[in-house]
This record gives structure tokens, C-alpha cells and sequence, in this order.
């Protein structure tokens, strides 16, 4: 029997996926369902991640990032649980005091604390050859990586039961929980990835969801990693004096000035049961898919 890894995001669309996967393909794959928590998950996402391991009945293994501070040593992991997993961003921390802060530039951060500890865990319970379910839709099939075939990456939410988000909603609706966030929260509580309008209104929100980011800029602002450095000076570019984490190297002071003047009401996809998409976001918004090409599994 070929294994399968299900990379489980925490969001309602990746929820879905492992459902369906449980459903139809339990017979045809070995399972191993894995979430990767970064310390900065809103608290909804791991109830969410928990109630769908109980409510399915299926084991889902939380990893967490785990940094080693020394050059050339890769980052491994370490398994948690809904009780135990980091809810202050020590991951994210361990992260940036080795390699920066990510943003649009050097994007580590998705490669650190969710790809590499995964890869770590499936390679150490023995799993080499696998393949890799992903939560895409099919109304974000741009999104899927050009090298899936070689990578052995499936997206059954495509391929084999298109799903769009209207459908995903109605599905969730009949269900006797769901992911208690806005469409427009995600996951991760302020990720960078996210369209400055869905970042504004978390600001005009919620001003203190920012605080581990602005923590973070004050701390490692100034910091840049040798190997960066070394980087730099071979291409002959500028060593930035200050790197923050938003588009167009902004700091989380940047956009609380900018949010005063948003007035814009983003709609809250959550609930919708149309396919109606704010192409503006769209246009703007990064994935945050472990294995992403481009635009966030909701």
C-alpha cells in the first residue's frame, strides 16, 4: 500500500480534504495526517485541528518546529498536542533569531516552521516515498506547484471532487462545528501573506493581535544572518540597515498609520455561499500552502 501525507493547514478547506480523504481513500493509502503549529496560530485554529481529530477519528500528529542555532544545521521538530503546543510564537522566535525576520524577500518562514519540521517527522518515522495531499480548491487551481508531479503532491479537492469555497461553506453548515474565525483571520494571526486590506481591518480589530510582530521587529529589526550578508555582498546588493516583516519593507507601526484611513468593509467568506471573489485580495494575497506556488487555505 503507497503512504500518504495529509498536510492538515488548521483551515475548513484542508478540514474538508481530510474528510473526503478518510472517506474515499483509506482503503487505497497508508495515512499519516500532520499539522504543523508556528506558535502564532489563532487559539480557533488548534480547537478546530482538535475537534476534527476527534469528530473524524483520526490521529493528527502537531509538530512544531525546533531550531538549531548552529550554521549548516538543518531544522528538525518536535511533537506537541493541543495542550502543550507553543501559543507565543516560541518557534517563530527560534526562526527569526537564526535567520531573520521573513517577509516578501526572505521567506523562510514558511519553509522552516511547517516544511522542514514536516519532512523531519516523516523522516523519522521511517516515511521516504510518499505522496502529499494539499488543500487547494478548485477555484484556486493557479496555486498548485508546477513540479507536483515530481514532488508526488495531489490535489483532490481538484482532481478528483472539485470543491470551491461556496461548496466548502455549505458542506461546514451542516456540520456540528466549524472553524469559529472570519474568512479574513486565517490561520496564522497576522501573516504577512495577507492583502493590506484584510491586514488593516485586523488592526481596526483587534490593534494587539500585532504585538508578537512588533515584539519581534524591536528585537531582531537590525539583525541580518552572516549567511544573508555573505549572499549579498557575492550578488552586490545592499545590506538592508532595518528588515520588517510587510510588502515594501513595512513595520507593523507602517500599517497601524496606514489603517487609520482604510474604511473598506472585506467581506467575510466564511459565510458566503456564492463564488463571488474580491479580485482586489486576490491580486494581493500569498499562499501559505506548505508546498505553495501562489495566492491562503482558508
Amino acid at each position: 500500500m503507497e503512504k500518504l501525507l495529509v498536510s492538515f493547514s488548521g483551515g475548513e478547506t484542508s478540514g474538508y480534504m481530510l474528510w473526503w480523504i478518510l472517506k474515499n481513500w483509506s482503503n487505497k493509502y497508508e495515512i499519516k495526517v500532520v499539522f504543523a503549529n508556528t506558535g502564532q496560530e489563532n487559539e480557533e485554529t488548534l480547537l478546530f485541528v482538535q475537534k476534527c481529530s476527534e469528530y473524524f477519528k483520526v490521529e493528527v500528529i502537531w509538530v512544531e518546529a525546533v531550531v538549531n542555532p548552529e550554521n549548516k544545521k538543518g531544522t528538525t521538530h518536535k511533537v506537541v498536542n493541543f495542550e502543550t503546543a507553543s501559543r507565543n510564537g516560541e518557534p517563530f522566535e527560534a526562526v527569526i533569531a537564526k535567520y531573520g525576520i521573513p517577509n516578501p524577500a526572505t521567506p523562510h518562514c514558511n519553509r522552516e516552521m511547517k516544511l522542514n519540521a514536516i519532512n523531519s517527522y516523516m523522516k523519522s518515522i521511517g516515511w521516504e516515498k510518499y505522496y502529499s495531499a494539499i488543500g487547494i480548491r478548485v477555484d484556486e487551481f493557479d496555486r498548485m506547484n508546477a513540479k507536483r508531479k515530481e514532488r508526488k503532491l495531489l490535489y483532490p479537492l481538484i482532481s478528483e471532487k472539485p470543491m470551491s469555497k461556496a461548496k466548502i461553506n455549505q458542506w461546514w453548515n451542516l456540520q456540528p462545528f466549524r472553524l469559529e474565525l472570519k474568512g479574513y483571520q486565517g490561520n496564522c494571526k497576522t501573516c504577512w501573506k495577507k492583502s493590506d486590506a484584510k491586514l488593516y481591518t485586523l488592526i481596526n480589530e483587534n490593534k494587539s493581535q500585532f504585538d508578537f510582530f512588533k515584539q519581534m521587529e524591536n528585537k531582531y529589526s537590525s539583525f541580518v544572518p552572516e549567511s544573508r550578508i555573505k549572499l549579498m555582498t557575492q550578488r552586490g546588493e545592499e545590506i538592508p540597515t532595518r528588515t520588517n516583516f510587510f510588502r515594501k519593507n513595512r513595520s507593523v507601526a507602517d500599517l497601524v498609520k496606514e489603517a487609520e484611513n482604510f474604511k473598506r468593509i472585506i467581506k467575510d467568506d466564511s459565510q458566503t455561499l456564492d463564488n463571488q471573489i474580491d479580485l482586489f485580495d486576490l491580486l494581493e494575497e500569498e499562499s501559505c500552502d506548505i508546498y505553495a506556488e501562489c495566492g491562503i487555505d482558508n
